[in-house]
């Protein structure tokens, strides 16, 4: 097939892509650690072809950039900006795959790097922006064999979601989007055809290795599934979930609702296979209740056809120019809540404005259904070093003494094993997420440091001295009353009470 297209313009380009590392540069130091980063560096302390909630490939990432670049808050957050400047650029060049010229390009790149789920995404060390960016590999493979027919593109597909797989589960809505909307349009007979056959078994060779090891493990993510669907899915409204799909690109709306009509309309009769793509599988995760941001990786495709329908429908100059400008006035009075770029007092007062004044609250609506002071993810990056200082201060008066150093969650965990580093205090042990693969299943122990928000009935029994060290004070942490305890004199074996204790919980799984 003869295609007209219009090479990159590489100045442009490269603006869009040093706006976006400085925006990063900027943001990445303001605010600590968040939760789920701590989690990631502890995996990458313990390489495997699994986890109990991830696939292996955040892990392996996480090793090779703490051994390459760096630990520090801002080197770990390299990883995602570069990964989330990857994803402009493929947004570039999807839209023209489509047929953009230089403007539909450049108005691409632009709502790539003006929404609030490039900016958000991009600081934290989480398998969300490479999931992004693989969604939005599988879409721009599919949009590429559409216009060329050549076969090679299949073969890639079956390895960019071997590679998603590894990054993170749900890119399986994704592949049984693509199969619903395939079967629905006149490219049906691809699914059958021996190129899709030596895909599977591409996909298949590289995720293998995780199914056994899953296999082995029991499918620890089935019982993840189920404890966040019990716990936190919930509480996800269709409410919430709908608006939120508005706020994650607000400032781009205009762009991704035209592409969304531009894969519709009858003069696109060959690409409409990825407005059914879209449309199913969103349905799909408003159904089952996901997380808003699970739809994140359907919108970069939207957003490339958006600018070739704006090309297209612009032809004054200066309404090329204030389109751009308009999405960069939508976006900044919301940018503090895409991306945090205002220290914590004023970010405060900004959400607090929100809430009081414009009676806008879905940000700040937490997992557990309510209304906080800031968003979950902004408190989740407080408090994190007072309480890796408490720690190491309960096991410093405790030197000498033989200690078991347990914490509820992976967030206070991979805490106290970042800050406490180089101090001489035990490996953090816990029964949340992964950190339940590593159980030490015995201990000779006799003290044990607890951190809990709370003191439980069963070792408050089990010690005859129990002293509190201190608690996280932040009034703006989401950790905040979270407490360390430093417990002696064990009124029974403290041995014995933990292998009870192990037991009980890896038979619960």
């Amino acid at each position: 097939m003869n295609r007209v297209v219009t090479p990159l313009h590489w100045p442009s380009l490269l603006a869009l892509i040093a706006a976006k590392l400085a925006i990063h540069l900027y943001a990445n130091a303001l605010w600590g650690f968040h939760r789920d980063e701590f989690l990631y560096l502890s995996l990458g302390c313990h390489l495997d072809w699994g986890y109990w909630s991830n696939p292996p490939l955040i892990g392996w990432v996480s090793a090779l950039w703490q051994g390459a670049i760096g630990d520090s808050p801002f080197a770990f957050r390299l990883f995602p900006m570069l990964v989330s400047c990857a994803l402009m650029v493929l947004v570039v060049l999807m839209a023209r795959e489509l047929g953009a010229g230089r403007y539909g390009q450049f108005l691409a790149g632009v709502a790539m790097l003006l929404t609030p789920a490039n900016l958000r995404p991009g600081m934290l060390f989480q398998p969300v922006v490479p999931d992004i960016f693989f969604w939005a590999l599988l879409a721009y493979l599919v949009i590429r064999y559409i216009n060329t027919g050549h076969k090679r593109d299949i073969l890639f597909f079956g390895l960019a979601f071997g590679l998603s797989f590894l990054n993170k589960y749900a890119t399986g809505f994704a592949l049984l989007g693509f199969a619903c909307a395939l079967l629905l349009s006149p490219y049906r007979r691809v699914l059958w055809s021996r190129e899709a056959g030596l895909a599977a078994l591409i996909a298949l060779a590289l995720i293998l290795p995780n199914l056994l090891w899953q296999s082995r493990h029991g499918f620890p993510v089935v019982a993840h599934m189920q404890g966040l669907a019990e716990n936190q899915l919930v509480n996800v409204r269709i409410w919430d979930f709908l608006t939120s799909q508005l706020f994650m690109n607000m400032s781009v709306i205009p762009v991704w609702v035209a592409g969304l009509a531009w894969f519709f309309h009858p003069t696109n009769r060959r690409y409409r296979v990825m407005g059914w793509y879209f449309v199913l599988v969103f349905m799909l995760l408003l159904l089952l209740r996901g997380k808003p941001y699970y739809t994140l990786g359907l919108y970069p495709m939207l957003i490339a056809a958006g600018g070739v329908w704006w090309e297209n429908a612009l032809q004054r100059a200066w309404l090329r120019v204030a389109l751009p400008l308009l999405i960069l006035l939508i976006l900044l009075p919301a940018l503090p809540l895409g991306l945090p770029v205002l220290p914590l007092p004023q970010m405060r007062k900004y959400c607090a404005y929100l809430t009081d004044k414009v009676g806008f609250d879905g940000p700040m609506r937490w997992e557990d259904g309510q209304i906080h002071p800031l968003p979950q993810d902004y408190a989740d990056m407080l408090g994190w070093e007072e309480l890796g200082q408490l720690a190491i201060r309960a096991c410093r008066e405790a030197e000498g003494e033989s200690l078991l150093l347990y914490c509820e969650n992976y967030g206070e965990a991979g805490a106290v094993d970042y800050y406490g580093r180089g101090q001489g205090i035990p490996a953090a042990i816990s029964f949340s997420d992964s950190y339940r693969l590593w159980l030490p299943h015995s201990t000779s122990a006799q003290t044990l440091v607890y951190i809990n928000d709370e003191l439980g009935e069963d070792v408050n029994r089990l010690f005859a001295d129990i002293r509190l060290i201190g608690a996280i004070r932040n009034p703006n942490a989401r950790e905040r009353g979270t407490s360390v305890y430093l417990c002696r004199q064990p009124r029974q074996s403290l041995g014995k009470f933990w292998a009870s204790r192990v037991k009980a919980v890896l038979e619960g799984e």
